[in-house]
Parts: C-alpha cells; structure tokens; sequence
C-alpha cells in the first residue's frame, strides 16, 4: 500500500514539474514575470506551500506552548502555508475552481514536489537571484511550486513581491485547455505596508 503511494507520488511529481515549467513560461508570456533590466529579481528557488487542513473557522487544535521566539524566517518561507477551504471555496464567475474530490490530492502534495527551480531555458530569460541573497536585496519576486488539481489541469500558485516599500502577495488560479496553460483569475492574497 504504502509503495503504491510513493508511486503516484513520483509519477505525479514528473509530470508536475514538467507541467510547472509550462506554467513559468505562460507567466513569462503573459508579462507576470518581467524580462527587462527594470523587472523582479526572480528567485531561482520556489517555495513549497503547505495545505492546513484545519478549518479558517475554529480554532486551532494545536497545543498553545511559551517559547522563545526564533530569529525570523528567511522570506522563501514566509507565508508559505495555505488553508485548503481557500482552495476549494476559490471561484471564477461563480463557478467553483477546483472541485472537492480534488482535496485528497491537495493533502497529498505536503508531502511530494518538495523542491523546485528555475529551469536553464527559463533563467536565461529573466534575472534571477538565489535565496541566499534574498536577504539583502530589493525588488525581487518568489513564486510557490504550485498545487494542482488531481487530473493535473488546474493549478494554484503565489507570487510574492518583495519591492522597496508595499509588499504583497498574489494568489493565481491557471487552468489547462488544448494543452496551454491560461490564467483564470488572480487576487491579492497579503500586503504590507
């Protein structure tokens, strides 16, 4: 049982990928991701979103513990954690995005696709930066690996904007149609002032 699911989770992370790399293009196509001199550092490293499956609603049935707080967390992974009634409530002209037998598949995904970068077709394109120099720099962009629907053919991706003064995040619902990948809808999902 358990190497079944190891299994779809390596078939499914192939085809993931290869899917993701057709997403990153389309962004590029569709000017979400610039290529002038004047654009977003884009970093090389994606962050890996983790779907709560607590519900937005209730509280948490996590224990409340006293700890001394770490130093902060490296921005690759800031708000890297997404609910997953956010994506199935998620909709486009009324109708619901992904459908619910797909959050089984989107639970799965905490624990496959861990990694991913920019491929060399792709970074050649924009600039880039690495997440050890993130730290220090301005006006760069990080994207999320995206989750995707269990048939593969609707994704959900972050794009975080970190410029010098209002930062935000935007959440971006792609579907596949005729084997091209077109963004259905995108919204602000965070900012900072």
């Amino acid at each position: 049982m358990t190497s079944c699911a190891k299994n779809d989770c390596v078939n499914n992370e192939k085809i993931r990928k290869i899917e993701t790399d057709k997403i990153v293009e389309t962004l590029l196509k569709q000017k979400h991701i610039g290529n002038s001199k004047d654009s977003y550092a884009v970093c090389s490293s994606f962050k890996k979103l983790k779907i709560n499956t607590e519900s937005i609603y209730t509280d948490s049935t996590k224990k409340i513990e006293i700890v001394k707080l770490p130093k902060r967390l490296p921005r690759i992974y800031e708000n890297s954690e997404i609910y997953i009634e956010k994506l199935l409530n998620a909709n486009f002209n009324g109708e619901k995005i992904f459908k619910n037998k797909d959050s089984l598949n989107f639970v799965e995904q905490n624990n496959c696709f861990l990694n991913y970068r920019l491929p060399k077709t792709t970074s050649g394109k924009v600039k880039t930066i690495s997440v050890s120099k993130i730290e220090k720099a301005e006006d760069y962009l990080i994207l999320s690996i995206p989750i995707f629907s269990k048939d593969n053919k609707k994704a959900y991706i972050q794009m975080d904007y970190y410029p010098k003064r209002y930062q935000y995040g935007i959440s971006v619902y792609l579907e596949k149609k005729d084997n091209v990948w077109k963004i259905t809808t995108s919204k602000e999902h965070w900012s900072s002032y």
